[in-house]
């Protein structure tokens, strides 16, 4: 791309020279009759006025100068001088663009000060496009945005995103020498970057660009080092190079590693957000169905990444109680291929597979999850007979869909919404609609058929720095990695034992495994479920909660005793297991809590077995009474939601 550019540059020059010999060629034939002192200033004359756009040797003069004598001097150069007039002026307006360009270029680097937040954005497509189109809360004179990209752009893109205070720079990264790549990152403020984001449209080439950068002390000198405390967003959406992306960062846990990373998938940040405006149990808003009672009965349409991720972070959410239930049913019209391709990331020691469902198995959690799969097309009648006798046989409580073809889903969407009308309100129908946004802006205004019908953000409107860089989620997971360090240091009775409560988190977080990280997530995300839970939980257990919260974990709790900055146990483990099945309120929520991990764990393919990472076994992936009897010393980390709460009220 360099070469391209300098090529292009070598041409406007040799242009401007050519342009400007013919100018003076022309003069020194039109003005031969003048004194030699006079006929070199005429020329020069005439040469730089051709550049600026006003030739003091018109078009007309030569014509007339070849009339009166036309031989072939005369007319060779009068004919090329007269495309020089319009050359001439072309280079300087060439030039002009490059000098603003590079001017603006300095101004922004000049007001890029290494106080100034840097940001590095590797690859220029649509989505970076939205990304940047919704950067409006981001302080563009706190923060300098770099773009680096091997994908050619017109010379009008490179100044328009400059003039927006956006700098570009054309770099093919993987093809440069490893030798020169330190040297020529140092260009886009490699090393004073806070926040990386690996954008291009390839996992396998995020993968490569990720390993550009130093993970370790230990690693290659001609690799770029970060700042310390960076974090690298990657985005990828392939299963299969996740874990080829996991397996390459955790390899480093437990050492000092130089950056944060984070896998990002479009995919999931859609759905996540659609649960979070409208939870998995909004159908039960206002019902004084116990918990045990409120079960979720999902509606898939479509199982594309969409629709898998509908189901995945469903298996989390889904969990209202210990015992629950939660069946998804799954509609395709390919559903064959779809269902071997999705459940093929789920371990046979977690689930019973069969070729028309997939059942948790009863003794990896509590409760009930189902998913079956149903090969039904949606354009067809049976689709909708075959709801209604789902429907018939255990209501509906959500719909989620996500075919591509906008007709389609349209039509769905009315058809399901008509249906679950019939019968009962509140039945939440989320529909996919990223390709038309007048369309969707029409049917967000409940209009008519529309009423009651929500749709999952297009992703141009979903993805924003704020949301990748500065997530609530993220400083949550953080908290309860926290939460989980400080149990297991202040395990004991000594009042002399040290705890980690001024521990960094950050620090904390940097040193563990990327399933351990997601895993807190996961528990940060089902928050705004148990917002909804634990009040609920303790009515149905009659108990004033903030009272019950202090009696439990407070400074004199009868579980954990709160010290100012962490919870140390006061007696043996066994003990703790006695006082916590008495409390029903507290073994309810411990029970709850175990089981949505369970289920988690499951989700992302992980089953009971001896402990071992690399093949995802977790010994701790058995039912509450099983955890409870092999290992005890476990079932305090299923209190940390009450210990959040109870941060959050202090």
């Amino acid at each position: 791309m360099n070469n391209k550019k300098n090529r292009t540059s070598r041409l406007l020059f040799l242009l401007a020279v050519t342009s400007f010999m013919i100018a003076a060629v022309q003069g020194a034939l039109y003005y031969s009759s003048y004194k030699p002192f006079f006929k070199v200033l005429l020329v020069l004359q005439n040469g730089i006025n051709a550049f600026g756009f006003k030739a003091t040797i018109t078009i007309k003069d030569v014509v007339a100068f070849i009339n009166n004598d036309p031989n072939i001097l005369n007319r060779s150069v009068g004919y090329a001088y007269c495309i020089a007039v319009f050359t001439a002026p072309y280079c300087t307006i060439s030039f002009m663009y490059k000098f603003l360009e590079r001017l603006l270029r300095l101004i922004i680097g000049f007001r890029s000060s290494k106080n100034c937040e840097h940001i590095l954005i590797f690859g220029y497509n649509s989505d970076v496009k939205a990304l940047l189109r919704n950067n409006r809360s981001f302080d563009k004179k706190k923060a300098c945005i770099h773009i680096i990209t091997s994908a050619p752009q017109d010379s009008s893109e490179v100044y328009r995103l400059n003039k927006l205070g956006y700098m570009l720079h054309l770099i093919d990264v993987l093809k440069t020498p490893a030798d020169e790549l330190p040297s020529l990152m140092e260009k886009t403020c490699a090393d004073l970057a806070e926040n990386i984001l690996l954008f291009e449209e390839s996992s396998i080439r995020n993968f490569s660009l990720l390993q550009l950068f130093c993970l370790t002390e230990a690693d290659s000198g001609k690799k770029i080092r970060l700042k310390a405390g960076a974090k690298v967003s990657c985005r990828c959406e392939e299963e299969g190079i996740g874990r080829l992306i996991a397996g390459y960062y955790d390899s480093a846990a437990g050492k000092d590693m130089l950056f944060d990373l984070e896998l990002i998938s479009l995919p999931e940040m859609q759905i996540r957000k659609m649960y979070s405006d409208i939870p998995l149990h909004s159908f039960w808003n206002g019902s004084n169905t116990p918990l045990r009672g409120r079960y979720v009965h999902l509606l898939v349409a479509g199982l594309g990444q969409l629709g898998q991720q509908a189901v995945l972070q469903a298996m989390n959410l889904g969990v209202l109680h210990e015992q629950n239930s939660i069946v998804i049913d799954v509609f395709d019209k390919n559903i064959s291929a779809a269902k071997q391709h999705f459940t093929n990331q789920f371990s046979d020691g977690s689930f019973d597979i069969t070729d028309s469902s997939m059942t948790l198995r009863s003794d990896t959690a509590n409760g009930k999850l189902t998913v079956n799969f149903y090969g039904k097309n949606a354009e067809h009648r049976d689709f909708y007979d075959l709801i209604r006798n789902r429907d018939s046989e255990l209501p509906y409580t959500y719909a989620v869909i996500t075919p591509n073809d906008i007709d389609l889903a349209v039509n769905t969407a009315i058809q399901l919404n008509t249906i679950f009308g019939e019968k009962r309100s509140g039945v939440p129908v989320i529909m996919r609609m990223d390709s038309d946004r007048r369309l969707a802006d029409y049917i967000s205004s409940g209009n008519g058929d529309f009423s009651g019908i929500s749709l999952i953000d297009d992703r141009s409107f979903v993805i924003t720095l704020d949301m990748i860089i500065s997530r609530i989620i993220d400083r949550r997971a953080k908290e309860y990695n926290h939460f989980y360090n400080n149990i297991a240091i202040i395990s004991g009775s000594d009042s002399s034992e040290p705890d980690n409560s001024s521990a960094d988190p950050e620090r904390e977080w940097n040193s563990i495994r990327l399933f351990r990280r997601s895993s807190s997530k996961a528990a940060a995300c089902h928050d705004e479920v148990k917002d909804m839970i634990i009040p609920a939980l303790a009515a149905e257990n009659g108990v004033q909660l903030d009272r019950k919260l202090e009696e439990l974990i407070g400074t004199n709790g009868s579980l954990l005793k709160f010290t100012g900055k962490a919870w140390r146990m006061t007696s043996t483990e066994q003990q703790l297991m006695d006082k916590l099945r008495a409390d029903s309120f507290a073994y309810s929520l411990a029970s709850l809590e175990h089981r949505r991990w369970c289920c988690y764990m499951a989700s992302i393919g992980w089953k009971c077995g001896s402990r071992d990472d690399r093949f995802r076994r977790n010994p701790c992936m058995v039912t509450q009474e099983k955890l409870m009897e092999l290992m005890p010393d476990m079932c305090k980390y299923d209190l940390m939601s009450l210990m959040a709460r109870f941060i959050s009220a202090k």
